[in-house]
């Protein structure tokens, strides 16, 4: 047992020792990197508008575009025949195969003094700009209409933001 005790005493006193001698100073190189990304560009695609139909209002109620499928109405809100319902559609231009988040935000349309309220759903709440460097995503909506609302052609707008994750 005591020799097993020497041998490791030794073993220890000698890289002591050969710490100590191999001088005060050591320099190496470090390393770094950088990528700059494509900053992000949201463009509204031409032609499109968050179309909530034509209707007619004996009582409050709601218009509901989704982004899939056929429009509803709710409450006293009917739509008239030949009403067309439509999903907004932006682009997103940015770095290839990355992670984005989608928001929107509530709106307003208006016809002179008389307005009404809407809130707005994104196609996909977070998505990715493909590998060609841009995509779309559509934008749906609830509109809700006022008990007696007055007749009229009400326009308005809302708020899109995009964000890298």
């Amino acid at each position: 047992m005591r020799t097993i005790f020497a041998a490791m005493a030794l073993v220890l006193l000698t890289a002591g020792q050969a710490q100590a001698g191999s001088g005060d100073r050591s320099t190496r190189s470090g390393s770094a990197t950088a990528r700059v990304v494509a900053p992000l560009v949201l463009v509204h695609n031409n032609g499109f508008v968050l179309r909530f139909g034509r209707f007619t209002a004996a009582s409050a109620g709601t218009v509901t575009v989704p982004n899939t499928g056929a429009a509803t109405t709710s409450g006293g809100v009917t739509f008239v025949t030949g009403s067309t319902t439509a999903t907004d559609r932006f682009t997103a231009f940015g770095d290839p195969n990355r992670l984005i988040g989608i928001t929107t935000g509530a709106g307003a349309v208006s016809a002179g003094s008389n307005a009404m309220t809407f809130t707005t759903v994104p196609m996909l709440p977070a998505g990715y700009i493909p590998f060609t460097g841009s995509g779309y995503f559509t934008v749906g909506g609830t509109l809700n209409v006022n008990a007696g609302q007055t007749p009229g052609s009400y326009t308005g707008s809302y708020t899109v933001n995009v964000t890298y994750n």
